[in-house]
């Protein structure tokens, strides 16, 4: 009987590992490179994506649409449905443009203005805006997130 146990609950494993676990880190394909566009009312601002395993679990969810959040007068927050992978580096560091992520708050930030030093939270960095980041600071509402086609820059369906 304790075999026949033993056999069924390894069963159980292997099916539910197979077919129940979402990919692991090792498994994303990295999105280095790659281009989400973020869009708010009339806004559209094109993010490139580092090597992270963060930014490359974040494309798996794309298209995404979120609500903005207002952080400090410098950063549009989003909160997240699922978290992504929390084991690279964080920084406090920031530029205009920059996309993080907080895991704590399972939250990403687009930062719009650098009145201050350094942020408050550390943050995975996932990629950069290299313009209109700054548009962001009057903006309020939901937000889309989508993952950009390489041939026209164009919003992939």
């Amino acid at each position: 009987m304790k075999r026949l146990f033993s056999i069924l609950t390894a069963a159980a494993l292997l099916v539910f590992t197979a077919c129940g676990s979402p990919p692991s880190a090792e498994t994303l394909e990295s999105a280095e490179g790659q281009q989400i566009r973020l869009t708010a009312g009339d806004i559209q601002i094109d993010i490139t994506l580092n090597g992270s395993q963060a930014a490359a679990a974040l494309v798996q969810m794309l298209p995404l649409e979120l609500t903005l959040i207002e952080r400090n007068y410098f950063a549009k927050g989003m909160l997240l449905p699922d978290p992504l992978p929390d084991t690279e580096q964080t920084t406090r560091a920031y530029a205009v443009g920059d996309l993080g992520y907080w895991a704590d708050g399972q939250n990403l930030a687009i930062f719009y203005d650098d009145i201050f030093a350094q942020t408050s939270v550390p943050i995975i960095p996932l990629g950069r805006a290299e313009n209109g980041a700054e548009q962001l600071s009057d903006i309020s509402g939901t937000a889309t997130l989508e993952l950009l086609s390489d041939a026209a820059q164009e919003p992939m369906d």
